[in-house]
């Protein structure tokens, strides 16, 4: 086993590496005068593969792609393990430590490139499932050059909760954190999505508006590079959860984390009497909320569940996102 460690761009145990591998790759590629970059402007992270005894045995590089190979896209470089360390599969630990941070950071796609003199490295991403696709950049016209892609699940993080939780402005928190964390991402807010008056008469609710709102506005995000989607949304039932997974993938089956927010009845009375709505809404909200708030702990959909009560936002979207693995 290794342990990974996430290390700063000048790390002296990385460029070691990384000059082993460039001895290697000059000698496979009988090319003397070869000087790979170590320099990374768009980098995401570089992480170091240490062995028990604490030597540095294995490498691998994450960067945005610099190259045209779509939005969101973000290129490994650099991924060696030493020679005697082989055998072992560090390689796929360090790719599926590389893959997670990807999604972490809202990626839509994972781009690399190696060669046809590194058989290990074509078999290991071929049983990866990554698909080859047209050389880019400065490999575009390499004969010896061989690209990879792999597209990412959508990711959705759904802040549940009933009414007066405090959805809305932890859900905007989260996006906000997540922004801060150089992650790409999307804060899309279902109440704002269903204002609309009057109701169609085949969906009073306004269900059917949300879903398809939701079907047109994801694949928008992604086009932009956007990997990651932050919804507010209280979800009543597992059919509701699937109709809204089903919206927002598309095509794809999205990776879905559900995190309720909850508060004290007393609290959620308190909100209500701050806002500029109107007595009617304030008598049916003081009404639906207590049965809302019965209805979702009888479902139980969430993943993990974090107190609003008397906190800053911020602090409660810190807290859901280590809950659910964010």
């Amino acid at each position: 086993m290794i342990t990974i460690r996430r290390v700063e761009p000048d790390d002296a145990d990385a460029h070691l590496l990384w000059s082993e591998q460039q001895a290697d790759l000059a000698v496979r590629y009988d090319s003397p005068d070869l000087v790979l970059e170590t320099s990374f402007p768009t980098l995401v992270a570089s992480l170091v593969g240490y062995a028990e005894d604490g030597e540095p045995v294995a490498s691998i590089v994450l960067r945005w792609s610099p190259y045209p190979t779509g939005a969101g896209s973000l290129e490994l470089k650099r991924l060696w393990v030493r020679p005697a360390h082989r055998g072992h599969g560090h390689s796929k630990v360090m790719m599926g430590a590389a893959e997670a941070i990807a999604r972490k950071a809202g990626a839509t796609r994972i781009v690399l490139e190696t060669g046809t003199e590194q058989p290990e490295a074509l078999g290991l991403y071929d049983r990866l499932g990554y698909s080859r696709i047209d050389n880019y950049g400065e490999y575009k016209d390499e004969p010896d050059s061989i690209c990879y892609g792999l597209d990412l699940p959508p990711r959705v993080l759904i802040v549940t909760g009933t009414l007066g939780a405090g959805k809305t402005a932890v859900g905007g928190a989260i996006h906000e954190l997540l922004a801060e964390r150089g992650a790409r991402t999307a804060f899309l807010d279902a109440d704002a999505l269903t204002q609309s008056y009057p109701a169609a008469p085949h969906d009073p609710t306004n269900e059917a508006l949300l879903l398809r709102s939701l079907a047109l506005l994801a694949p928008l995000h992604r086009e932009r590079g956007v990997g990651s989607i932050v919804l507010a949304c209280a979800v009543e039932t597992p059919e509701a959860l699937a109709a809204l997974s089903r919206a927002l993938g598309g095509a794809a089956a999205p990776e879905v984390a559900v995190v309720r927010v909850a508060a004290p009845l007393e609290a959620r009375l308190v909100r209500f009497d701050r806002r500029p709505v109107s007595e009617r809404w304030l008598e049916w909200a003081r009404e639906r909320t207590i049965e809302l708030d019965a209805l979702l702990d009888a479902v139980g959909l969430e993943d993990a569940t974090v107190d609003t009560g008397d906190r800053d936002p911020f602090d409660v979207a810190a807290e859901a996102l280590d809950a659910v693995g964010w």
